[in-house]
């Protein structure tokens, strides 16, 4: 219940910039905190999706390998584990560099013309 107290206050803050620091403890102590914190809402579901699915799969073949003590669920289970530390780390790292580009305003435009594609960026 406090968890998603604290969870409600910092993602109503309405601020020019994100803090990149917040946003990677976020990302470290919730599934997809970062990425709801950076606004980008989409992302974060798909992350703590990941995370919880990788996650509760590991536990899984890990309990079921201490039942039985079979070594495939032994090996699945290791395995998930690092797909999870994996999806994990990549949270961290993708609340982070969202952070620091939260106000980033870029234009990129696709023309074509007689003489071949074209491409201009803007930057305000």
């Amino acid at each position: 219940m406090n968890v998603m107290f604290v969870l409600c206050i910092l993602l109503s803050e309405t601020v020019v910039s994100k803090s990149p620091s917040k946003a990677v403890l976020l990302s470290c102590f919730l599934p997809g905190g970062g990425q709801f914190y950076n606004e980008k809402f989409v992302k974060g579901a798909v992350f703590g999706a990941a995370e919880a699915f990788t996650g509760y799969v590991a536990l899984s073949n890990y309990l079921d390998y201490k039942k039985t003590g079979s070594e495939a669920k032994f090996k699945e289970s290791f395995s998930y584990g690092f797909y999870f530390l994996g999806i994990w780390l990549y949270s961290m790292a993708d609340a982070y560099v969202d952070a620091q580009l939260f106000n980033f305003d870029k234009k990129i435009q696709i023309s074509m013309n007689s003489k071949g594609i074209g491409l201009s960026f803007s930057f305000p």
